[in-house]
Formats: C-alpha cells, sequence, structure tokens
C-alpha cells in the first residue's frame, strides 16, 4: 500500500474524493427534487397540484 502513496499525492487523493462525493450528493439531490417521478416533494403546493390532476378522476382524493 504504501508504494501508492509513493506515486500519488495524499493530499491530492483526499481532494479528489471529496470532489468525487460532492459531486455524487449533489448530482441525487439534484435528480430527487428535479420532478414527481420520486415522489420526494409532495410537499411543495405545485407539485401537489399536478399530482392530483394525474390521479385518475374516479379515485379518492386523500383529505388533510
Amino acid at each position: 500500500m504504501w508504494r501508492i502513496w509513493r506515486v500519488i499525492d495524499p493530499r491530492v487523493a483526499i481532494l479528489g474524493v471529496g470532489l468525487l462525493i460532492a459531486f455524487v450528493s449533489t448530482t441525487i439531490h439534484l435528480i430527487q427534487i428535479s420532478g414527481d417521478r420520486y415522489s420526494i416533494n409532495n410537499w411543495h403546493p405545485d407539485t401537489a397540484k399536478m399530482a392530483a390532476k394525474a390521479q385518475p378522476q374516479n379515485a379518492a382524493l386523500p383529505q388533510k
């Protein structure tokens, strides 16, 4: 293992891993909040209206 660190600078490796984690977490976050497909942002009024429109007309709407 010590031979790897002679080739790769540990500071650069740690910075690279940190940037990779930040990129992946930001991407996942943006995908989740991007739309109704993942049903995680039903708290927003506009999203709730669109979800209500997407339901069949004969389905009972949940009461709040």
